[in-house]
């Protein structure tokens, strides 16, 4: 699995104050007062990650040796949204997911699949990265006759 996104980073993105509010442990007053849960934050990225490995590694295959450092904003920012979903995502309590972290989460995931698909292109945003050609042996184009269907239906009306 890659490494798109540290803990840190992801705080920096959201604030400390959102990310204690979905993911802090400890109270206020306790002696340690409250903290990011890092192994839970850890966890949440790293499902996203691989997630995100899933719609990526196929085409882009050198993402998979890329230092977070060098992982592209937008990719970064994909992990984290949907990272941010799976920590805000608890089951029965959907008064801690706001329409904004719903839309960015099914953004997240579209634009996973444009990448995927090949309408969005990472290459540029990191050297060496080309994407694998299309299919198992690249690209395939063939030289197709034309159709006898017209020759066929030549002269006949549509009554």
């Amino acid at each position: 699995m890659s490494d798109y996104l540290t803990v840190a980073e992801f705080v920096e993105l959201f604030g400390e104050h959102e990310v204690l509010a979905i993911a802090g442990i400890g109270g206020p007053n306790s002696a340690g007062g409250r903290r990011v849960d890092e192994p839970r934050v850890e966890a949440a990225i790293d499902r996203a990650a691989s997630l995100a490995d899933g719609y990526c590694l196929g085409r882009y295959p050198a993402l998979a040796d890329l230092p977070a450092a060098e992982v592209p904003a937008a990719l970064k920012g994909a992990v984290a949204d949907i990272a941010r979903w799976y920590l805000r995502d608890k089951a029965g309590d959907r008064a801690a997911m706001d329409d904004v972290v719903r839309k960015r989460y099914e953004d997240a995931l579209a634009w996973l699949e444009a990448v995927a698909a090949g309408r969005i292109d990472l290459a540029s945003e990191f050297p060496g990265a080309l994407p694998v050609p299309d299919g198992p042996a690249g690209r395939v184009f063939a030289d197709m006759p034309a159709g006898r269907a017209q020759a066929a239906l030549a002269g006949w009306r549509r009554s």
